[in-house]
Formats: structure tokens, sequence, C-alpha cells
């Protein structure tokens, strides 16, 4: 498993009791870190992108709450709902390849989550990319 991954799948664990507690509590995530890796880069890595994605995380449902009305996150299973946060944080931030950043969580919700769940977090994800490259080509002239 890349190193990446690891990342992710800690990421997502402490997202996934952050949203589930409602607060962000450094001592669940350090002892989520501590407990799934002896790596102190990787843990270092997670929390510092777990802060990043938590912080972010408003901007990114009401984003979901436009693309998806009919599933707003309240409304979606907390694994699929902290797997599009990471990853459009990832994708704005431009920290990864937005290719790699939805293949990844497409993934993540294979192994993690519900049948439906990779179609539901790539729909999202797509629409999402899609609105920013809209955003980031320049205009054109006639």
């Amino acid at each position: 498993m890349s190193r990446a991954r690891q990342v992710r799948i800690i990421v997502l664990q402490i997202l996934y009791a952050w949203d589930t507690s409602g607060e962000a509590e450094e001592s669940t995530a350090l002892q989520i870190a501590h407990d799934s890796t002896d790596n102190a880069t990787i843990r270092l890595r997670a929390m510092d992108l777990a802060n990043k994605v938590w912080e972010y995380h408003p901007q990114a449902d009401a984003w979901v709450q436009r693309i998806a009305p009919q599933w707003p996150p309240h409304r979606q299973p907390v694994v699929d709902r902290n797997l599009i946060r990471m990853a459009l944080w990832e994708i704005i931030s431009g920290q990864t390849p937005p290719k790699v950043a939805i293949d990844e969580a497409i993934e993540l919700a294979k192994i993690y989550s519900g049948e439906q769940s990779p179609a539901f977090v790539n729909g999202v994800l797509d629409a999402a990319l899609k609105e920013i490259q809209t955003l980031q080509s320049p205009p054109q002239s006639g």
C-alpha cells in the first residue's frame, strides 16, 4: 500500500471520528494516528491533512449541497461525506491531481462504504471537477 493511501485511510478515520462527535478533538486524532502506524511522517501528514480538510468542510458541504440537493451531506453516509470532503480539498488545494484524488476516493469508497457509494462519490466529484475546470478555463474569444 502506498504511503499516500495510508495517509488517506488515517485521515478518513480521523474525519469519521470528528464528524460523528461534532468536534475536531486533537487527542482523538493523535490516538487514531498513533494506533494506525508507527511511521511518524505518515502520522504527521495524516494529522495535517485531516485538520485542513476539517477546516474546509463547511465549504465542501455547501458545494455538495448545491451539486446533489437530493443527497445533502447530512443524508450521506459518514464515510462518503468525508471521502468527498477530502477529495475536494485535495483538488482545490492543488495538492493532488484531480484524477488521482477522485480515483482514490472511489477506491476507498469501494473498500469502506456501501455498494452504491463509489458511483455516488464519483458523480459528485466529477460534477465538482467540471465546475472547477469551467471556472479555471480562459474565456473563449469570438
